[in-house]
């Protein structure tokens, strides 16, 4: 059964999806122009080489890798707060 007044789950994911894809195009950009560690360092999480299944009728490979740097923290915290304004 729904909230009478709670905001959605997807919402909030829209909201942290929307302010992690502007904040990281941001920052990439911002690391173009200003050249401080700060901006210009990202962070790698993930696997470094995809894991690969061959099953001789199919290979399956799988891999993940999520780059963070500083725009992506900025736009997930602004994503938040105008989550919790709206």
């Amino acid at each position: 059964m729904r909230r009478a007044g709670g905001r959605g789950t997807g919402r909030l994911f829209l909201f942290l999806l929307c302010g992690i894809i502007i904040g990281t195009i941001a920052g990439h950009i911002l690391s173009l122009y200003v050249d401080q560690p700060i901006f210009t360092h990202t962070v790698g999480l993930g696997t470094e080489a995809p894991l690969k299944l061959d099953m001789t009728v199919f290979t399956l490979i799988l891999g993940f890798t999520l780059n963070i740097n500083f725009g992506t923290a900025i736009g997930l915290l602004i994503g938040l707060v105008l989550y919790f304004r709206s």
